[in-house]
């Protein structure tokens, strides 16, 4: 049974983001929300700004926990099946998930017992200590059996920020979007670029044959003929998206439900830009 389980999986890991693959994913994305929106309404979790910002941690170690699926020499993985399919999407986003609840759990009983003062700062640690661990087996992997090119990693990074300082701006001092400044919507902006940024040096400039696998992107780039069209997407969704967004955050009720989007948001943005950077630095 578990086999024709883990045949199943891997099947679907390989169709790629087809149009029905993608529906599929996105409900599986509103699961997710609402039953982590019916778990803090339920245990009182004060969610805030710090809560987004150290969520963007767990959605880094998913990135990185992605390249693993990817580690390969001579064609041969690694980390092989059945093993692997915990590192494809959406398994390794269900993974860090799970283990992003169990620390908030704990650090949040912590809280509660006045052991702590913030559940925010154990809840960060843990998911940064997490993320060196990956990190650290990827460097491992790059100096062993490929490279670690740091260029990359300085262009893509450069690329993202210049673009998300160029979005701001417009947005702060032409469109005079004052709320714009705000930590979460600038680590939204920045996710997105920076996925936007991986995509078109992938595409355009690193000598290594990628792709692009998403339907929407991959038809906006064979339109337009470079990856570097992605930042057009991502402009036409970020700023219609940011405006709906600041109307719900001016309603009482809706607070939770805001910050639990821009979540949601970042995590489309941030876990691919990651995955995608890191391919790149490492060469496979």
């Amino acid at each position: 049974m578990f086999e024709e389980f883990f045949i199943w999986v891997s099947g679907l890991e390989s169709s790629g983001y087809t149009v029905p693959m993608t529906i599929i994913y996105a409900l599986l994305v509103i699961l997710g929300l609402y039953i982590l929106y019916r778990w803090i309404k339920k245990t009182g979790l004060p969610v805030n700004s710090a809560f987004v910002l150290s969520s963007c941690i767990y959605v880094i170690l998913g990135g990185l926990l992605h390249v693993l699926d990817d580690m390969a020499v001579a064609g041969a993985y690694l980390i092989e099946y059945p093993w692997r399919l915990l590192f494809t999407t959406p398994q390794v986003y269900i993974l860090v998930l799970v283990f992003g609840l169990v620390v908030l759990f704990v650090s949040y009983s912590l809280e509660k017992k006045k052991l702590i003062v913030t559940y925010v700062k154990p809840y960060c640690l843990c998911g940064t200590a997490a993320c060196l661990v990956v990190m650290g087996i990827l460097i491992w992997f790059g100096i062993t059996y490929t490279t670690v090119d740091m260029g990359i990693f300085a262009i893509v990074i450069g690329i993202a920020l210049g673009a998300t300082l160029l979005l701001w701006a417009f947005l702060r001092f032409v469109c005079r979007w004052k709320y714009v400044s705000h930590p979460v919507y600038l680590a939204l902006i920045a996710s997105h670029f920076l996925d936007s940024s991986a995509t078109g040096f992938a595409l355009d400039l690193h000598t290594k044959a990628y792709y692009e696998q998403h339907v929407l992107g991959d038809w906006l780039i064979s339109l337009t003929g470079t990856g570097y069209s992605m930042f057009l997407l991502k402009i036409a969704v970020l700023i219609p998206a940011i405006w709906i967004l600041e109307k719900f955050r001016q309603e009482k009720d809706f607070k939770l439900l805001w910050y639990l989007i821009i979540c949601v948001m970042i995590v489309v943005g941030l876990g691919p830009g990651i995955r995608d950077l890191f391919r790149m630095v490492l060469w496979i």
